[in-house]
């Protein structure tokens, strides 16, 4: 693993689901109001709206973390604000990215050109 830097990377709001081992099903970056966060938030595949409107099933997690659980975080981090994506999966396995706000399947080359 590359050296990673919490500091570096700023924090994740993250699914208490997703910390437990649940794979990542939505994830969106924002402009964060705090500038302790990189404006990246993640849901698991199992969160619902009742779910993610109690604010106690989220933590904010530090890039090694997050790296431990997702990896593809990484190659995804400088998404432009406005990302919204929903993770694609077969046989458990991630397979490509949904663009929410797009419409269309897209791969991390295409959201990184923006």
């Amino acid at each position: 693993m590359t050296n990673l830097s919490d500091d570096a990377y700023g924090g994740f709001i993250v699914s208490k689901n997703v910390i437990v081992g649940r794979p990542i099903g939505y994830s969106f970056r924002e402009r964060a109001a705090q500038p302790q966060l990189n404006g990246w938030t993640l849901y698991s595949v199992d969160d619902d709206d009742q779910y993610v409107n109690d604010p106690a099933n989220f933590v904010i997690v530090g890039v090694t973390t997050l790296h431990a659980r997702s990896p593809v975080m990484l190659e995804l981090f400088d998404a432009p604000y406005g990302t919204d994506l929903q993770r694609q999966y077969t046989q458990g396995l991630l397979t490509g990215f949904w663009d929410l706000a797009g419409d269309q399947t897209v791969s991390i080359d295409q959201l990184l050109r923006g």
